[in-house]
């Protein structure tokens, strides 16, 4: 009797465990939804962009509650679903509330007000995303320099694939920058006393509609490859040679998850912005 008792008990061990292992969630939403890795088409480490391999118009309704993300079971973070119609920030993680369309298949995580580490990329999360095949590395976008002649200033960036695979990118050359400069504000100067000396003065242009890209405003970067960009702006004031900080973002288009996939290459999403310090010969 004692034998079988114990054997019982071995048998629902292993089956607890092996449920465990078949049942594993990363994600949950409030105290009802919950996500595993099996769920997921991959995670972009640099835009901190979840991706879904099936759209879930749930989240859509989702205006207030609260996330977790876990590894084998023990919380790593938690957050908060954001309006975005909210006039204030969330401190600390985030996801602003898609509440619009249907088709969602995408969560950005967002960490406002943080300081020391990115608690979004914790190695443990990493580790478990890279273990299940799903961590992608996305881009990096990096200024070259700012150049001013008389009252034209150029400003060069670089922006290369870090990611296993390739990535289609909203090409300013083939867009041009009236068109660019509507996915994006452009670039911004601040002195060191963070007064605005310069801000994009480029007219944007509108594109057809809304929910309009076209094949031919994108460029495939392949893995490990860079492109280098120009814009030039109009400068109305001289600018004083002198330590700066300028704030960019290079932007990308929001395509629907039949779209994402273009041959053997993946159109990028999200964007990334470069806040750091230059030097303005």
């Amino acid at each position: 009797m004692k034998k079988s008792l114990i054997l019982g008990l071995a048998v629902l061990l292993t089956l607890t465990a092996c449920e465990k292992i078949d049942n594993e969630v990363f994600f949950k939403v409030g105290s009802k939804l919950e996500y595993k890795f099996s769920d997921v088409e991959l995670y972009d480490s640099s835009t901190h962009i979840l991706y879904f391999k099936n759209v879930h118009d749930e989240f859509k309704n989702i205006i207030d509650d609260s996330f977790t993300f876990l590894v084998n079971g023990n919380i790593i973070y938690s957050g908060s679903f954001w309006p975005p119609y909210s006039s204030s920030l969330a401190s600390g993680p985030s996801i602003s509330s898609p509440l619009y369309g249907t088709g969602i298949y995408t969560l950005r995580i967002e960490n406002g007000y943080s300081e020391g580490a990115d608690i979004r990329n914790d190695s443990r999360l990493m580790t478990a995303f890279e273990e299940h095949n799903l961590l992608h590395s996305g881009l990096t976008v990096a200024p070259n320099s700012i150049e001013i002649d008389g009252e034209q200033l150029t400003f060069m960036f670089t922006v290369t694939n870090k990611d296993q695979s390739n990535l289609l990118i909203l090409d300013l050359d083939k867009m041009g920058p009236n068109l660019f400069h509507y996915f994006t504000n452009g670039l911004s100067i601040y002195n060191l006393t963070h007064n605005e000396v310069f801000s994009s003065n480029i007219q944007h242009q509108v594109p057809e509609s809304w929910d309009n890209w076209k094949a031919n405003w994108l460029s495939t970067l392949k893995s490990g490859d860079s492109k280098q960009f120009t814009i030039n702006y109009i400068i109305a004031n001289p600018i004083t040679p002198g330590e700066y900080n300028i704030s960019f973002e290079f932007p990308s288009r929001y395509v629907t998850i039949d779209q994402l996939y273009q041959g053997d290459a993946r159109i990028w999403l999200g964007d990334i912005r470069i806040n750091q310090k230059v030097t303005i010969q």
